[in-house]
């Protein structure tokens, strides 16, 4: 129990974490590169197929997925509106990219045969 709840607190801190990253960006050669979304959707895919291994907890990505879904929507959920996951280009691929790469883990390392 204690396992799994130390999985959803660490997915909602990269989901905090990768909110605040995402937006970062470089100029290089006349193009804007977003640096900080590529980091943040690799952190999260990594981190995910990190929690697939731990011992003792079966399905260790999903519980790490829910707690960086959870994250997302609480800060999305804000009256006023997120300063963190705007509502702009980059605000959206991050949710996106960031649910489908959690979505893709565990479908990846799901037991059960299609």
């Amino acid at each position: 129990m204690i396992t799994r709840l130390g999985l959803v607190l660490l997915g909602a801190y990269v989901g905090l974490v990768g909110a605040v990253v995402h937006r970062h960006r470089v100029e290089l050669l006349g193009v804007d590169w977003p640096w900080g979304l590529a980091l943040a959707i690799g952190a999260t895919a990594a981190l995910a197929v990190a929690a697939g291994h731990v011992r003792r907890v079966r399905i260790g990505e999903t519980w790490f997925a829910l707690g960086w879904t959870l994250m997302i929507l609480a800060l999305s959920a804000a009256p006023t509106g997120s300063y963190l996951v705007a509502n702009d280009w980059l605000g959206w691929v991050y949710s996106l990219l960031g649910m489908g790469s959690l979505g893709a883990v565990i479908l990846r390392n799901s037991r059960v045969q299609v």
